[in-house]
């Protein structure tokens, strides 16, 4: 991973995240890229503002210079190549285009808890899911980094391209060699088709040459299912395929992990899945 960007908005979150990703960064040498989008109606709730600006030079100055001290707390702690920019703009636009003209590798976001509504991070980072490629890793408020010793890989029998497949995954399971928990969540009562069948089979190949165990799971909620078998199982982040999906709608589509970003006190790595013909 060259390039990791992490979003801040001045919140508790994002912070979490920029020092999360800050980790991620030092450990693979990348180039970390955090990045402030603002509008000029934005609410800065966590940004000490001692006056009203005047212009909008004054505002995105203002916003620089904290983004700078945030960063100089970073460089402090770690020795990573770091750059930071400021633009104005709405956040998942802004994000899409600086990934884009740096050739991102990995985004970084934060997730508020629940109930926890001031700042943009949060409908921002579960939208976010659905408008970009690049695979991203949302952490929780209250998560923290951790030497990636197991991860649970939610996989879907008829995802038509695996997770194991995706380079930030590998590039992740090279560094760390952790224990994979590859999890498939089924509906209860529900029967196996042969295509499922077929898919369970090529699922388990899949995964033979890493160290893992393979589990299936009855919930008819993915979400549930996935935070009921962290319970058991500790993770320190679940990989999920965001799939768009066509008439054939998978297991595992954005509403799911969507959802699974609201309700996880794990790390969550999306990655993307190519757009499904719906012919």
């Amino acid at each position: 991973m060259k390039k990791i960007i992490a979003a801040i908005d001045f919140s508790d979150a994002s912070f979490n995240a920029l020092s999360y990703a800050a980790y991620l960064a030092n450990a693979f040498n990348s180039t970390l890229i955090v990045v402030h989008a603002y509008t000029d109606t934005n609410a800065i709730d966590d940004m000490p503002v001692d006056e009203i600006f005047k212009s909008e030079f004054d505002l995105q100055k203002a916003n620089y210079n904290f983004l700078v001290a945030q960063m100089e707390g970073v460089v402090r702690k770690f020795t990573v190549k770091i750059k930071g920019i400021v633009k104005e703009g709405k956040t998942i636009p802004v994000l899409n285009k600086i990934a884009k003209e740096e050739n991102a590798s990995l985004l970084v976001l934060g997730m508020k808890g629940r109930g926890k509504s001031s700042s943009v991070f949060g409908s921002t980072t579960t939208s976010m899911i659905g408008k970009t490629t690049l695979p991203m890793i949302i952490v929780p408020e209250n998560a923290s980094y951790q030497p990636y010793e197991n991860i649970v890989i939610a996989v879907d029998f008829k995802e038509t391209k695996p997770a194991y497949k995706f380079k930030v995954l590998n590039e992740i399971i090279k560094k760390y060699d952790p224990f994979l928990e590859v999890l498939n969540v089924q509906k209860k009562n529900s029967k196996l088709t042969p295509e499922m069948i077929a898919g369970k089979i090529a699922t388990g190949l899949q995964w033979e040459k890493y160290n893992h165990s393979f589990n299936i799971v009855e919930n008819d909620d993915v979400g549930e299912g996935i935070n009921n078998f962290l319970k058991t199982h500790p993770a320190d982040l679940v990989g999920m395929v965001a799939r768009k999906h066509g008439l054939l709608e998978g297991l595992f589509t954005r509403s799911n992990t969507k959802k699974m970003s609201k309700q996880s006190s794990v790390p969550l790595l999306i990655m993307h899945a190519p757009k499904e013909s719906t012919i």
